[in-house]
């Protein structure tokens, strides 16, 4: 259950979103989610009180989609603007300033960027974690359809 007073419009829950295009990318996409789908756009960092309502929903069967914006930054070398999506289908997707993320054991690299993973997955009691180094909503904003296709994907 979430708090009273919740920040969460049609199923996006916003927990301190630094990108303001990234919100406003996600409402674009989120009219016929499913109940149990929450995407939390942009964060740097999760408060104790967010994550233990978010293990919450994960335990309960929800999948939660969590964009990540802190972390080091993969360096370029030579341009290379795609990040490669190999779940829940394979998209090669416009990279938004993509951070590398450390997996744990237990996570499943979902997405690189240069050889660098930058989106991972991993299961949460009945649910479904999500978690993305390179920021998706502000593509739906440029109507971006590998964008929209891979999370139509995740989210139906």
């Amino acid at each position: 259950m979430l708090p009273s007073g919740d920040r969460r419009a049609a199923g996006i829950l916003d927990l301190g979103c630094v990108l303001p295009e990234s919100l406003a990318g996600f409402k674009t996409q989120v009219g016929d989610l499913r109940h149990d789908f929450i995407v939390v756009p942009a964060v740097r960092a999760l408060t104790r009180v967010d994550s233990v309502m978010l293990a919450q929903s994960l335990n309960r069967g929800a999948i939660v989609l969590l964009e990540h914006v802190g972390g080091s930054r993969v360096e370029q070398g030579a341009y290379f603007p795609y990040v490669d999506y190999h779940w829940p289908v394979r998209a090669k997707i416009r990279e938004f300033a993509p951070s590398k993320l450390t997996p744990a054991p237990e996570d499943e690299i979902i997405a690189t960027f240069l050889g660098q993973p930058v989106g991972l997955r991993r299961r949460v009691g009945e649910g479904t974690l999500v978690t993305l180094g390179s920021p998706l909503g502000p593509l739906f904003l440029s109507g971006d359809s590998d964008a929209a296709r891979w999370f139509n994907a995740l989210a139906l």
